[in-house]
């Protein structure tokens, strides 16, 4: 048990925040769509060097999904339908594309023990309070999808909004019977959050220790770098016309 567990390699936390902002960087400087799926395939091999391999399908799934979406708006532009359709659909479907790469990598951060979280920023010199609050901010989002998800399995049971073409027959009352308990949901979850700062040390001026311990190791610093080399060759392979 113990070799499987010194075998199993889990990034830092910091690892996931500096391939977010590289991912930002990557899809800023890279404009073409060949690019961009370069980087998308690197953004799948780093998920997939790291133990993430259950999360390359849905990404996968979701990136055919937003490509179709632009297809169909550049498709439209031909048609009869107004140009702020088309031209919303087309952007959608680009811009979806491309913030899966850094959202991907935002995610797994989000995945992280609080505790962790927190011993990483303050290892990179940030703030307490910016670290406790980055940490809420992050939990804040998948405690939400995780509200909605109950949300909605609560209105199957009861027959609201039973597939697509229910909930589009009904869809302003299934909107309402969603976004209402959302909304109270998500002022005690924000409630919860706050104290949840507050027992963590936000107003606390002392130095805090974490008994989470962090490591940022070489492959953490591999996966870094192959994130810059793969930014970096599709940059230069778009500027010299190849791609």
């Amino acid at each position: 048990m113990e070799k499987r567990k010194q075998s199993y390699f889990r990034p830092d936390p910091r690892t996931w925040l500096l391939l977010c902002l590289l991912g930002i960087a990557s899809i800023l400087l890279v404009h073409s769509e060949i690019g961009g799926l370069c980087l998308f395939l690197g953004c799948l091999l780093i998920h997939l060097l790291s133990g993430n391999a259950n999360k390359i399908l849905p990404y996968m799934l979701y990136y055919i999904v937003f490509y179709g979406i632009g297809w169909a708006g550049v498709r439209l532009l031909d048609s009869s339908v107004g140009f702020s359709v088309s031209s919303m659909l087309s952007s959608i479907g680009i811009v979806g594309r491309k913030i899966l790469i850094p959202l991907s990598f935002a995610t797994a951060l989000a995945r992280e023990p609080t505790g962790s979280l927190m011993a990483a920023l303050q290892a990179m010199r940030f703030p307490k309070a910016v670290g406790i609050a980055a940490s809420v901010v992050l939990r804040f989002f998948p405690t939400i999808s995780g509200e909605y998800r109950a949300i909605r399995s609560s209105q199957r049971f009861r027959g609201i909004g039973v597939g697509v073409v229910h909930t589009l027959t009904h869809l302003p009352s299934t909107v309402e019977y969603i976004l209402i308990p959302l909304i109270l949901r998500t002022t005690k979850v924000a409630e919860e959050l706050s104290a949840s700062m507050t027992v963590r040390g936000v107003r606390f001026s002392g130095e805090t220790i974490s008994y989470r311990p962090i490591h940022f190791s070489r492959k953490d610093g591999a996966l870094c770098v192959f994130m810059v080399l793969i930014a970096s060759a599709v940059f230069v392979l778009e500027k010299g016309g190849i791609l």
